[in-house]
C-alpha cells in the first residue's frame, strides 16, 4: 500500500506518514507519566493558604443555577446563601473574595485544576468524592433527594418509577443510585435549566434532584400544579471542599474552624431564615452539638477530632475507604493498563461498562444516520435549487429551498437542537402527546445542518455542469458533481461525526457525555480521555474509508 501511494500519490504517502507521526506523538503525551514529584518536593510546597495570602484574593466556587443557594442577580452579580458564606469566609481569612461559577458536573474538576481555592456549592459528602478532594468537617447542611412531578401524574413512590423516564441533572451523585436501586430510565441533562424545561415539556415522569433546590420551585407560579414526593431518599450531609491534600494544611484547618463558628454563632440558621428556607432539623442539631462547652470552658466539638461520631459531634460517617473499587480488575484490563500506563480501573465496574458500550453504540448510530441523511438531504436540496425549471410553483420551491439552506447553515447546530427538541418537541407533546426522542432529533438536526452545506457545495457545480453539458442526464450530472465536490463533502461529513457530542445537551447519552459522567464520579480523567481520543481518531478514519468506498459505488451506479 505504501509503495502504491509513493508511486501514484506522493503527497498522500507524505500525509500518511505525518498522520502516523501525529498519532504517535499524541499517544506519547497521553501516557507519558512525566517527572515524578518526590516526597521532599511535596513537603516543600507552602500550601494553598500562602498563595491566597500573596494573591490577596480567595477564589470560591459557588453555583448560579441553584436558588436561593446560588444564582445571578439582575446586575449580573452572583448572590445566594452560599455566596454569603463565601463572603464571610473571605472576611475571616482577611482577603478579598472572587466568586467563580461552577456546576454540578465541573465543581470538583475546577478544584482539582486549581481554578478555585475552595468550593461551597451544595456539595454532598460521599466516599467517591473524598477520593477526589478533601471534604471538611463539620458538615454545614444536609438534604435528601426528592421527585418533582405534575399533580396529574400518578407516582405512588420511588418503586413505582421502575422503567419510567425520570429527568436527572448531570453530575449529581445520586443519579447512579436511582438507576441501580429503583430501575428508572434516566434522561440526563447538562444543567438544571434544561432539566426543568424537559420536565415542563412532559418528557419525563418527574425530576429527581436535591429537595433543597426543588422546594423553592414550588413557590413559583409556573410550577403551581407540581408536587414533591412525600418521602425523600439518600439524605447526605454537605461539606466545604478544598483540593486533595489541603485538608490537613493551614487552609483546610482554618476553613474547618470557620465552618464550626458558623454553627456556634448561628450564622447558618440566620442565613437560612433570611433566604426564606424552611427550618432544617440537621442544621438545628449541628448548632446544638457544636455550641456545647466542656468543664474547662473549651468547645467540646473541635474540627480535626479523630472520631466525631464517637464524640457526639456528627451523625454521618463518610470515609474515602468506602469508595474503593467493589469489582476486581479482570486480566484483560490489567494487561491493557500495564501496556498503556493508563489508569482504567473504572472499566472493571459492569455498570460503567454498560454505560460506555451504550454510549459508544448510540454515538455510532447517531453519527452514521446523520452521515447518510446529510448526503441524501444535500443531493435533494442541490437538485431543487440548481436544476428545476418551470413556472411560479417551481420558483417558489427554489426560494424555499434556498432559504432553508441559508437558515440551516447559518444557525449553530446546538441552537437547532434546542429549538427542535424543546420548542417544536414541546408543541408536539402538548398538541398530540408525542414528540421525537433526543436521538431522532439529533439525527434530523445534524442531517439538515450538514445537508445544507453539502447542497451549497453541489448546487453551483450542478448549475455549471448543466451549462457545459446540456444533454447529460440527471444521473450523469450528479456523478460529475459528486466527483468534483468529493473533498468538500468528506470534510463536511467528518465534521458532523465530530459534532455528534452535542447531542448530550438534549439527554442523548453519547460517548462524550458518558465519559464526562464517569470522570465526575471519580474515574481517571487521563485514561478515559485518551481512550476517547483513540476512539474518535479511529472512528473518523473508518468513516473516511467507508465514504471513499461508498462514493466509488455511487459513482459507478450513477454512470
Amino acid at each position: 500500500m505504501g509503495l502504491w501511494l509513493a508511486r501514484h500519490c506522493p503527497g498522500c504517502a507524505l500525509m500518511q506518514r505525518l498522520c502516523v507521526g501525529l498519532l504517535a506523538g499524541l499517544l506519547w503525551l497521553a501516557v507519558w507519566p512525566g517527572q515524578p514529584v518526590s516526597a521532599a518536593t511535596q513537603s516543600a510546597e507552602p500550601g494553598r493558604l500562602a498563595l491566597i495570602e500573596r494573591r490577596g484574593v480567595v477564589r470560591v466556587g459557588v453555583k448560579i443555577d441553584y436558588p436561593p443557594w446560588g444564582m445571578v442577580a439582575p446586575d449580573t452579580r452572583i448572590i445566594g446563601l452560599e455566596a454569603d458564606l463565601a463572603a464571610d469566609l473571605a472576611a475571616r481569612l482577611g482577603v478579598e473574595l472572587e466568586l467563580q461559577a461552577v456546576t454540578t458536573a465541573n465543581r470538583l474538576q475546577r478544584l482539582q485544576q486549581g481554578m478555585v481555592d475552595v468550593v461551597i456549592a451544595t456539595l454532598s459528602d460521599t466516599p467517591a468524592r473524598r477520593r477526589m478532594v478533601d471534604m471538611l468537617e463539620p458538615h454545614y447542611y444536609a438534604s435528601g433527594v426528592s421527585l418533582l412531578h405534575h399533580q396529574v401524574i400518578s407516582v405512588a413512590g420511588w418503586e413505582s418509577l421502575r422503567g419510567r423516564p425520570v429527568c436527572l441533572t448531570e453530575g449529581a451523585y445520586f443519579n447512579r443510585k436511582l438507576v441501580e436501586r429503583y430501575g428508572i430510565r434516566p434522561l440526563v441533562f447538562p444543567g438544571t435549566r434544561d432539566t426543568l424545561m424537559a420536565l415542563r415539556d412532559g418528557r419525563c415522569v418527574g425530576w429527581a434532584y436535591d429537595e433543597t433546590a426543588l422546594l423553592p420551585l414550588l413557590q413559583t407560579a409556573e410550577l403551581a400544579e407540581y408536587r414533591l414526593l412525600d418521602d425523600s431518599v439518600f439524605t447526605t450531609p454537605w461539606a466545604v471542599a478544598v483540593a486533595r491534600g489541603e485538608g490537613e494544611t493551614a487552609l483546610g484547618q482554618q476553613v474547618a474552624e470557620i465552618v464550626a463558628d458558623w454553627h456556634r454563632q448561628g450564622l447558618l440558621n440566620e442565613l437560612q431564615a433570611a433566604w426564606q428556607l424552611p427550618p432544617n432539623t440537621f442544621l438545628q442539631r449541628q448548632q446544638e452539638r457544636w455550641s456545647v462547652r466542656d468543664s474547662a470552658g473549651d468547645w467540646r466539638c473541635q474540627p480535626g477530632q479523630l472520631d466525631l461520631i464517637a464524640a457526639g459531634c456528627a451523625e454521618h460517617v463518610v470515609s474515602a475507604e468506602d469508595a474503593e473499587a467493589r469489582y476486581p480488575v479482570p486480566p484483560w484490563l490489567e494487561t491493557l493498563q500495564g501496556f498503556s500506563g493508563l489508569q482504567l480501573a473504572a472499566l472493571a465496574d459492569p455498570f460503567n461498562q454498560s454505560r460506555l458500550l451504550g454510549g459508544l453504540w448510540l454515538t455510532l448510530v447517531v453519527a452514521g444516520f446523520a452521515v447518510i441523511g446529510s448526503l441524501l438531504t444535500g443531493v435533494l436540496f442541490a437538485i431543487c435549487e440548481s436544476l428545476l425549471r418551470g413556472g411560479p410553483v417551481t420558483g417558489l420551491l427554489q426560494r424555499l429551498v434556498r432559504g432553508f439552506i441559508a437558515l440551516a447553515r447559518m444557525t449553530p447546530p446546538i441552537l437547532q437542537l434546542y429549538i427542535v427538541f424543546f420548542g417544536l418537541g414541546g408543541l408536539l407533546l402538548s398538541g398530540i402527546g408525542w414528540s421525537p426522542s433526543g436521538a431522532l432529533v439529533a439525527v434530523l438536526v445534524f442531517s439538515c445542518y450538514a445537508g445544507a452545506t453539502n447542497a451549497a457545495l453541489l448546487a453551483p457545480v450542478l448549475s455549471q455542469l448543466r451549462q457545459e453539458q446540456p444533454y447529460w442526464s440527471l444521473r450523469q450530472l450528479l456523478a460529475a458533481a459528486i466527483e468534483r465536490s468529493y473533498e468538500g463533502l468528506v470534510s463536511t461529513l467528518v465534521n458532523i461525526v465530530k459534532a455528534a457530542g452535542m447531542a448530550s445537551t438534549i439527554a442523548v447519552p453519547e460517548i462524550i457525555s458518558v465519559v464526562n459522567t464517569l470522570i465526575a464520579e471519580g474515574a481517571n480523567a487521563t485514561g478515559l480521555m485518551t481512550l476517547l481520543l483513540l476512539f474518535y481518531f479511529g472512528f473518523v478514519l473508518l468513516i473516511m474509508a467507508l465514504l471513499r468506498l461508498a462514493m466509488g459505488g455511487v459513482l459507478r451506479c450513477l454512470r
